[in-house]
This record gives C-alpha cells, sequence and structure tokens, in this order.
C-alpha cells in the first residue's frame, strides 16, 4: 500500500472522478453508505464536516481476490468496505479535492484508470468516520483507501459495514424519493449550474 496522502474535505466530501464529465449530483445513489454514486464519479462520504483525511490509492489490471482467510484478515482494520462500477470515458479517475485550501495542491495520488477509457470497479475502503462525525477538525483520523480495475458494470455491492456513518447514510437512501422530472426552462438552469459546480469543484477550475 502506497504512503497516505492528506486530502482536504468540505461539506463532508471528497470525490473519485473522471476528468471532464457532468457530475449529476441530484441522481447520486448512497445506498453503499460509503458513496454518492453518479456515472462517472462518486462523492466520497466522510464523517468529518471539514478537516483533512489521509487516502491511499492504487490502480490495478484485474480484480483484486477475496478468497482466502489471509485476503479477508487484511481487510480486518477497515470499518467500511463496498464496491461500484463507474464509467471513465476520458480514462482519468483520480482522486479529487472539492476545493483547494489555500496553498494546497492537488491530491498526489495515482490514476485509478489503469488500461485507459472504459468501465471500472471501485472499491472503496474507509475507517475513523465516527471519530468526529459533523466536526470541523484538522486531523480526523479518518482513512480512505481506494482500488480500482477494469470490469464490466455491476451493482453496487457492501462488503463490510461497520460505522454509524454509513448507517446513516445507507438508511437515508432508503426514503430518498426518486428523482422529478425536470421542465425545459429549469432543466437547462440546472444543467448550467451542475457543469458550473463540477468544473469549480471536483476539477479545481
Amino acid at each position: 500500500m502506497r504512503h497516505p496522502v492528506r486530502v482536504y474535505v468540505q461539506d463532508h466530501s471528497f470525490g473519485v472522478t473522471d476528468r471532464d464529465v457532468g457530475t449529476p449530483f441530484e441522481a447520486m445513489d448512497y445506498s453503499t453508505g460509503l458513496a454518492g454514486v453518479m456515472d462517472s464519479a462518486a462523492l466520497i462520504a466522510t464523517g468529518v464536516d471539514r478537516g483533512y483525511v489521509e487516502v491511499t490509492a492504487d490502480a490495478l489490471h484485474a480484480h483484486p481476490g477475496l478468497y482466502t482467510g489471509e485476503q479477508w484478515n487484511d481487510l480486518a482494520s477497515w470499518e467500511d468496505i463496498a464496491e461500484i462500477s463507474l464509467y471513465v470515458p476520458n480514462g482519468h479517475l483520480t482522486v479529487e479535492q472539492l476545493e483547494l485550501p489555500q496553498l494546497d495542491e492537488r491530491p498526489q495520488l495515482p490514476v485509478l484508470s489503469a488500461d485507459g477509457p472504459g468501465y471500472y470497479r471501485l472499491r472503496m475502503h474507509a475507517s475513523g468516520r465516527d471519530r468526529h462525525y459533523d466536526k470541523v477538525v484538522d486531523q480526523s483520523g479518518e482513512r480512505f483507501h481506494f482500488l480500482a480495475w477494469p470490469a464490466p458494470p455491476e451493482a453496487p455491492l457492501i462488503l463490510k459495514a461497520a460505522s454509524w456513518c454509513g448507517y446513516g447514510l445507507r438508511l437515508g437512501a432508503l426514503n430518498t424519493p426518486a428523482p422529478v422530472a425536470l421542465s425545459p426552462v429549469i432543466e437547462d438552469e440546472a444543467e448550467a449550474q451542475r457543469q458550473a459546480m463540477q468544473q469549480r469543484n471536483l476539477l479545481g477550475g
């Protein structure tokens, strides 16, 4: 596992996203309790409201097996683990902050789409999200680890679910109504707002 990188969290979130993709925030799926999932991006859900979390990430070329006791034992230090599928049309899936605090740079983590454009499976690990829930702290103690590999799209999969933070998100997802179709005029305005937010927040523009 690589050396952890500090990633700044804003509004309980940071992102894993392809470059220059639309981000339909109103259609996010929080059923894993770990992220708001969109077609080509995921808004990772943290416990801390603002502050820094530690992140590691690795790009793989094939599925990382979970077939032995030893492989499952490697997951013991993580409280929540889930997998999602993402379409990466531009071949540049990376961890991104929603905003760059003064003097900060973008996270120096590897590009997760090792095989270029296409569909990828993203395994998300998290720990420590209950420690400072909804607080503003510089050192949150939260840890995240991401693995991505090329794979056909599949339904979300929860491998481990032990935090209150994740439970609350899954419970909220059960009670979230389906998105309401927008009128053409409102839809155009919403699209413009989404594009502006995506450019400003996920891509640092």
